[in-house]
């Protein structure tokens, strides 16, 4: 009964996390779809039959919004309005806390997410990113001997973590990607999913590593006996 409740569980291991990855992406695919037949429905323009032309609707006109803002009039006036809308306070937390976190999935904004391991005195060592190399101005008048640096320490299991301003030399930069370091914080650990191709490995090149040490091992044990 245990060997059969353990197949089981192994089969839900690696069954879940496909299923809910396609359930989320599905679910995102058809919100963007709905979407883009909503705006031919406004623009009163007639919808053909296909499947997916709302998403491809949606898809085109991010398309195009990103060419606009190539050009900088446009650039300008955006700034301008998101300037103007930032002076309200609610407004401001919630469109900054919003932009902010679609900036994560910017190529720019992922090279200032440097992963640091923190030094915790007593206690051991913590995985955070840098999320800013520059203090706020408050901070920095109240503390202007120090040289410090913005550093999230997020919680495992948990939607929330800590920001600190920490000196360089408690930090320690790693060679860590951003999405491997945030996806072992998050669950302590226990996830560490990373792809074949992205270790580097190569079984035949390991396989044949191994065979070739296997015969010098051989070949030394052979001489130091005769």
């Amino acid at each position: 009964m245990r060997y059969l409740l353990r197949i089981v569980l192994r089969g839900s291991a690696v069954t879940l996390p496909m299923v809910v990855t396609a359930w989320i992406l599905w679910s995102a695919l058809e919100w963007l779809n709905h979407v883009g037949l909503k705006l031919l429905e406004w623009i009163s323009m007639p919808i053909p039959e296909i499947p997916g032309t709302g998403l491809i609707v949606m898809l085109a006109t991010l398309l195009v919004i990103g060419l606009l803002f190539q050009i900088n009039p446009i650039s300008w006036l955006f700034q301008e309005l998101e300037d103007w809308l930032l002076r309200f306070p609610v407004v401001k937390t919630l469109y900054g806390a919003v932009k902010d976190f679609a900036g994560m999935f910017e190529g720019k904004k992922k090279q200032s997410q440097q992963v640091v391991l923190v030094n915790m005195p007593g206690q051991g060592t913590a995985v955070g990113f840098i999320t800013s190399p520059e203090t706020p101005l408050a901070v920095s008048k109240v503390m202007p001997e120090q040289d410090l640096v913005t550093v999230y320490l997020p919680m495992s299991y948990m939607v929330g973590g800590y920001t600190l301003f920490l000196p360089r030399t408690q930090i320690t930069p790693v060679d860590w990607s951003f999405e491997d370091a945030m996806r072992f914080a998050l669950t302590a650990g226990v996830s560490q999913s990373t792809s074949r191709l992205s270790k580097g490995s190569n079984p035949d090149k390991s396989s044949d590593k191994n065979d070739e040490n296997t015969d010098k091992n051989r070949n030394s044990a052979i001489k130091q006996a005769g």
